[in-house]
């Protein structure tokens, strides 16, 4: 999730009492793999986007299991590289 300021190690701060919707970056799980990703709805489509260029987006297909766990609202990022 670079492109959206989130990067590894960083700390993500989720909303779980938001309903995702369309542009949302959310915490989920596609078929039991945890993923932070951007939520697109394109009519009945649904396509988790990565803000990173080397991950292709996630479509999801019939037969699918996606549990959204909430809305990332923030983050934080460690300076200290002992943290």
């Amino acid at each position: 999730m670079e492109g959206a300021g989130i990067f590894d190690g960083d700390m993500a701060v989720v909303d779980r009492s938001i309903t995702a919707e369309h542009g949302h970056i959310v915490i989920a799980a596609v078929n039991c793999e945890p993923v932070c990703k951007r939520l697109c709805k394109r009519g009945p489509n649904i396509i988790l986007m990565s803000e990173n260029v080397g991950y292709p987006p996630r479509y999801i297909l019939e037969g699918d299991e996606l549990i959204i766990w909430g809305v990332v609202t923030f983050s934080v990022r460690a300076h200290d590289p002992k943290a």
